[in-house]
């Protein structure tokens, strides 16, 4: 790994990837750590996330520090347009740039991957929550979801209306006026499929030679392994391939994973995930080794290989019912701290609180509200289970849960992946080499870059 002690990072985040600064700490000179707090009635609890953190300096304003800062790094999205900036102010940026429609706008992205030839299933868009009942009144196993505002409605899934009522019911009244308004994309379950992906990251539309591929149980785990891209299900390969266009559009220089739906004849792409995705985000942190050189080569538009400290690593979620309204007390000892990856995290007289947000837990599964993982690496699929459920019982907290069992489904769901795809030897993969001169439909190219801050936007 190349030394960046002269050099200044600064991390721009929601707040989940604290972390993320503390590991690029281990290398730079100085972390700089910023998450939104600002509006009418600011509240001292989104101020101090990232505060006492060692290693990192937590920031009010990322423009008090502009002129010292030679990296931005920005794993989460909806700051596209601010990366774009810094970008034309000549800043060296990680990031998905305004990639980020791939994730946000659902609907675009749909039907940019439908002109691409991405196999995506059934979906309707319907608008108001009465023609959302009345959907789900006549379609049972539907997964419902919204663009952009997650913090309105993460994904929930409706098996049938009678099941789903009491959710639509609190849905009506936490929408208020907004409810006949609300735009809200419908999935068909596809049934019958192991959900998996690709985990790592792009550069132009590039991608690295060695790789990572993940089994995510929603809302509790993730084992992975890793493995040459080459050996990657040809389906994720190809999924890869008809997006890179579109990655080398935005200049997209950052984290990038898909979770694709994948049947004994056919593989879905149900997201594109244009960001640091959680899961194996926490994970990423500590299985590949040289992380802070591949943001800063990437955020230049040079691919690195990543250096992985083990060949398998697994994460489970923390949850706890307590933490969503409430401070929460964490407590585990040093000798397991590199494991721990706690979400919107502050240090108090040495001891570690998860602190209290407005934006809720990021999950809609009725498990508590998520506030960290936790992971491990090791060679073997079983030593890695194995360590997790070690830390697991030094972490303690009040009405704090480590979804452990998601570790047995996990792998089990992991061996029928490598069943059901063989490993692509002679693939036309990407690689590091850049792809084709193609423009995919469906996506404009605007050249701009003056204070209109708009490069690459979606039709």
């Amino acid at each position: 790994m190349t030394g960046y002690r002269s050099k200044t990072a600064c991390v721009v985040d929601n707040g989940l990837f604290v972390n993320l600064a503390v590991t690029l700490a281990e290398s730079f000179g100085q972390v700089f750590y910023w998450s939104p707090w600002e509006n009418a009635f600011p509240v001292s609890n989104t101020r101090l996330i990232g505060q006492n953190v060692p290693g990192v300096t937590r920031i009010n304003s990322i423009w008090e520090v502009i002129d010292s800062v030679d990296l931005f790094v920005f794993p989460d999205v909806n700051y596209g347009s601010l990366q774009v900036q810094l970008v034309a102010m000549g800043k060296r940026v990680w990031g998905s740039r305004l990639g980020e429609e791939l994730e946000l706008d659902r609907v675009a992205s749909k039907r940019y991957c439908e002109e691409a030839g991405i196999d995506i299933g059934p979906y309707q868009v319907v608008t108001g929550l009465a023609a959302l009942r009345e959907y789900l009144r006549e379609n049972d196993n539907q997964f419902v979801k919204v663009s952009r505002t997650r913090g309105d409605c993460e994904t929930f899934r409706a098996p049938n209306y009678k099941l789903i009522e009491p959710r639509l019911d609190e849905l009506e009244w936490v929408l208020g006026a907004k409810k006949n308004i609300m735009e809200f994309v419908v999935e068909a379950a596809i049934e019958d499929a192991v959900e998996t992906g690709y985990d790592g990251f792009s550069i132009d539309g590039k991608f690295a030679k060695q790789s990572m591929l993940g089994i995510e149980i929603k809302d509790c785990g993730y084992v992975g392994e890793c493995l040459p891209y080459r050996e990657l299900p040809t389906a994720l390969i190809d999924i890869n391939d008809k997006l890179s266009p579109a990655l080398r559009d935005f200049e997209y220089r950052g984290f990038f994973h898909t979770e694709v739906r994948v049947t004994e004849d056919k593989a879905y792409l149900v997201d594109p995930c244009a960001r640091l995705g959680s899961p194996p985000g926490e994970l990423m942190m500590l299985l590949i080794t040289n992380l802070a050189d591949i943001i800063w080569e990437g955020a230049e538009g040079t691919v690195v290989e990543p250096e992985f400290a083990a060949r398998f690593g697994a994460q489970v979620f923390l949850t706890s019912e307590w933490a969503g309204r409430n401070w929460l007390a964490v407590d585990f000892p040093h000798s397991v701290r590199d494991f721990v990856k706690l979400r919107t995290f502050t240090i108090i007289d040495d001891r570690y609180y998860v602190v209290p947000q407005p934006f809720g837990s990021g999950t809609d599964s009725g498990m508590g509200t998520a506030i960290g993982a936790l992971v491990a690496v090791a060679d073997t699929l079983a030593g890695v289970i194995a360590k997790v459920r070690s830390y697991a019982d030094q972490v303690s907290g009040y009405k704090v849960t480590a979804h452990l069992d998601a570790l047995d489904e996990a792998e089990a769901k992991y061996e029928k992946v490598k069943q059901m795809f063989p490993a692509a030897a002679q693939s036309a993969a990407l690689f590091a080499s850049a792809p084709g001169p193609v423009r995919r439909p469906g996506y404009r190219v605007a050249r701009d870059r003056s204070a209109s801050v708009r490069a690459k936007i979606l039709k």
